[in-house]
């Protein structure tokens, strides 16, 4: 078993006033560059004189990743760190990241926020997930966290295994947020990224002032995510946000004759989360994510 060590970088700020401990992190898949950026910057912003709390930036969750262009695993052992929560304290590199961010980060938070993107292969629409498979009172506060992002769309997920979720099932408030992605950021991307943050922190009470949200956000209960189940060539055919209805194609996966292995058709209407948008994929690799808009 390999035994390799890492560092993970975090900045506290402990606020002036009494008030709840918020855990942010981003990283978890090191080429999510969106909410890297989002979190890094913000963690130099925010003043301590402003906040009633604490608050913990895990800066970078999986360093190994981002240091080698890595998409989705930790290279020592090419595990998906955000599938092996709550981790092992003796296990493999993923593993004991994932029990250090639980043991030392989350178990001392009364609210988490983490922050993903798009990886270098796929794109995201602005959206949130809450859970939905925790205590009905942690399952309330989740969602009122999503609510108060700007966001079009907060989606309700079923996952057990992934950082937030970890979090959640262990009575933490808590939500996953997506925006962005192909290996790149733009300025505005990282700071309507922050407001999110900041609305949320606002809810919290963390930070004072009246949340800012353009958006009027809808709810998806219902979500279909597809994987390849072999090697071959992809071509969505919508982009990340588009409405369809039940029927349409919204890609196709074909091999290197050109011959259609895989035509995805959406089961109803809905709307696109995310989507690869790289020509090659492989066995396992994500396809598409969508959802049914209630």
């Amino acid at each position: 078993m390999e035994q390799s060590e890492q560092k993970l970088p975090f900045t506290v700020i402990c606020g002036r006033k009494e008030g709840p401990s918020v855990l942010i992190s981003a990283g978890v898949h090191g080429a999510e560059y969106v909410g890297i950026q989002t979190v890094m910057e913000l963690s130099r912003e925010l003043e301590a004189e402003d906040i009633s709390g604490s608050l913990v930036f895990l800066l970078l969750a999986n360093p190994s990743a981002f240091r080698n262009y890595t998409r989705f695993v930790v290279p020592e052992d090419g595990k998906n760190l955000n599938r092996v929560f709550p981790g092992k304290r003796n296990g493999t590199l993923s593993e004991r990241i994932a029990y250090t961010i639980v043991h030392e980060l989350q178990s001392q938070a009364d609210f988490y926020i983490d922050v993903h993107a798009g990886d270098t292969s796929e794109e995201a629409m602005p959206f949130v997930y809450f859970t939905g498979v925790a205590r009905e009172e942690v399952c309330r506060a989740s969602e009122a966290m999503a609510m108060a992002a700007d966001t079009a769309i907060r989606a309700v997920s079923t996952a057990a295994a992934g950082a937030y979720s970890c979090a959640c099932i262990h009575k933490i408030p808590s939500v996953l947020m997506e925006r962005g992605g192909r290996g790149m950021y733009t300025r505005e991307e990282v700071e309507l990224y922050k407001r999110d943050i900041r609305n949320i922190l606002i809810h919290l009470k963390v930070l004072p002032g009246k949340e800012r949200r353009r958006m009027k956000q809808k709810r998806v209960d219902r979500a279909v995510y597809l994987e390849a189940e072999q090697e071959g060539f992809w071509y969505p055919k919508l982009k990340a946000g588009g409405t369809f209805s039940k029927g349409v194609l919204l890609g196709e996966l074909k091999d290197v004759w050109g011959k259609l292995l895989y035509s995805c058709r959406s089961e109803y209407d809905g709307i696109i989360l995310y989507q690869t948008v790289v020509l090659g994929v492989k066995e396992g690799d994500p396809l598409i994510a969508y959802g049914m808009i209630s």
